[in-house]
Order: C-alpha cells, then structure tokens, then sequence
C-alpha cells in the first residue's frame, strides 16, 4: 500500500515537473497586426539652392570700359545695358562699310540699266551676243560687290553692338571685376551674374533613400527656419564616387529662397517601416519577431541599422510581436496576453 502511494506521488511530481519546465520555456508576449504598428518616417538630406545660370559676361572686342551700370547686389533685367564700351573706332569702320555698301548699290543699278539696253539693242541687232556678256558678267559682279559690302556692314553693325553689354536674363550682379577706364581684351570677364528665375535644389541622397522619392512625393526645402515647397523634377542615375551619394534635383513651387541658401530637404516615405522599439538583434542580426501557431519567428531585415526604423517588406495584415520580443528565441514557443488580430480581407 505504502508503495503503491509512493508511485503516485512521484507520478504527480513528475508531472508537475514537466508542466512547470513547460511554461518556463513559453513566453508571454503582445501581438499586433502590422499596419497597426508600421511608421512612414519622415527623411532628410542635405541640400542647397542653385542658379543654373552663373554667368560671366565678358568682353567680345578689345576696346576701352566708358561705365559700367551695375553694381554688385543690384537686380537687373534681361536687356539692360550693363557695361558701355567706347565704341568711336567700330563706329567709323561702321560709317565707312555703309559708304562702301551705297557704292556697290549704285554700281548694281548701273549695271542693270546698261545690261537692259544691251540686251535690247541685241535684239534690234546693233551690237553683238558677245557684248551682252561682257553687260551680264558686269551685272554679276555688281551683285556680288553689294552681297560683300553688305556683309561687311553688317559685320561693323554688329561690332558697334558688342560695346553695350546687356543682361542675358534676369538677374542679380555677384561681382563686379572689370574698372571704368581700363582696356579689355577678348574673354576678359567683366561682371558676373546670377539668374533669379531659374533657382533649383540641389541635394545628395544615400542610395537607399532614392526609391523612396517619387513625382507625388510631399518634398519640402528648409533653410533658415523658412520651409519652401519643391517637387522632384530628376534623380541622377549614377552614384559618386567620391561621396557614395546620389543626386537630386527639384523645382520650387512658390516662393525660393536666396541662391546659396543651404539646408535639407524633408520628405515623408509611403512605405512601412517598423519602430526601433520592436526589433531585436539576434545572432549580430537586426530583424522583428512574427507570431506563427503559437510560436516566434524571428523575420531578418538587411536593411535596419541601429537607431532607425527600418524598412519591411511583409503585408499589412502580418502578425507581429509588439511586446515581450526582448526574452525571444526564434522558433520559441509563446502565450499571449492579448486577442489575435484579425486578418484583414
């Protein structure tokens, strides 16, 4: 009797074991459905406001500097004379390829009058067909002496143009490098000048960051505490070399800030990204724990560093383990402390 009663107690100790064994292995843990714990991060890049026209103008004649107009943080607009050059000496080659142009124009209406009369008095048979040649050969000749005169004035015309200097474009003076009085020479920049209307962003992106900029992306450029709307307007299909960066560029909306302006620019990710509070490092690997029939799975993600959301590529609709995950192992089997979530349909 006593032995049979020895047994059962050691059957129910043996029992006890294993079930207290068993618990102490299963984990009590929160589970969540994905799309209720997913975050769309908000990421930045440096970036700064560029002109795409940061033009030199320079001299085209070798003559001397009579004024200059502008002055450096002046606006100017497309048009407005900025340098006057002294222009006397282009002037008089102008006179003179217009007296040449007036001759060459009267030799023509000569040569057409005399060619008239010789081909008339061909017909009625007082001079000879080869005199009429010698009247068409002179005609022609008068027409090539008006073609090179006129080029020659227009070329003089030109010239004179080339001593007022005039804005490109809208635009604000930079610097100022030439003097009133001193003799330029070809090339020889004179002002240098910034165009106000086409300002762009330009940014640098960590490749990871590209694919999360699109043309319905939310972007905005913010410099001195001022925020500016922009769109994306390219992203440069090749990484640098020297910085591991890619670059970017954007169209401002409204207003633009000063060109030069640096700061960042903001944009918000349409793809979910777990918290930094849910992943766990196992094995030197980041990742999240998933609930599967009662046990934790431990699902890697490449791309988490530490500190970051990261990006995750599972449905919305995916169990994951929003608490407890710190005590896991993968493939451990856990108890939960909350309903399972519906799956969405």
């Amino acid at each position: 009797m006593l032995k049979k009663t020895l047994n059962q107690l050691f059957f129910i100790v043996c029992i006890t074991c294993m079930s207290n064994s068993t618990l102490a292995k299963s984990v009590s843990v929160s589970i969540s459905n994905l799309s209720d714990v997913a975050i769309y991060p908000k990421k930045t890049a440096f970036a700064a406001a560029i002109t795409l026209n940061d033009t030199m103008v320079s001299a085209e004649v070798i003559t001397k500097i009579v004024a200059i107009n502008a002055e450096v943080g002046q606006i100017v607009k497309k048009g407005d004379i900025l340098v006057n050059l002294d222009s006397s000496d282009f002037n008089l080659a102008l006179q003179q390829a217009g007296a040449n142009l007036i001759s060459a124009q009267s030799q023509l209406k000569l040569s057409r009058k005399q060619l008239e009369r010789a081909e008339q008095l061909v017909s009625e048979g007082f001079i000879s067909p080869e005199a009429l040649n010698i009247r068409e050969t002179e005609h022609a000749e008068a027409q090539s002496l008006v073609a090179l005169y006129r080029a020659k004035y227009e070329t003089a015309k030109r010239t004179v143009a080339k001593c007022a200097l005039k804005a490109p474009f809208n635009a604000v003076i930079r610097e100022r490098l030439g003097q009133v009085g001193e003799i330029t020479t070809v090339g020889n920049p004179l002002l240098r000048l910034n165009d106000i209307e086409n300002i762009e962003v330009d940014a640098k992106l960590l490749p990871a960051d590209v694919g999360s900029l699109t043309e319905k992306s939310q972007i905005s450029f913010i410099t001195g505490g001022e925020t500016f709307p922009i769109k994306l307007k390219r992203i440069v299909p090749a990484v640098n070399e020297k910085d591991r960066n890619q670059t970017a560029r954007f169209e401002f909306i409204k207003n633009k800030p000063a060109i030069g302006s640096a700061g960042t620019i903001v944009w918000g990710t349409n793809k979910p990204h777990v918290p930094v509070d849910l992943m766990v490092q196992r094995n030197g690997e980041l990742g999240i724990f998933l609930y599967e029939d009662g046990n934790a799975i431990f699902f890697k993600l490449p791309e988490a560093s530490e500190g970051n959301p990261a990006l995750v590529e599972l449905a919305p609709d995916t169990t994951v383990i929003s608490q407890g995950q710190y005590r896991l192992q993968d493939k451990q089997a856990v108890t939960l402390s909350n309903d399972i979530p519906e799956k969405s349909e």
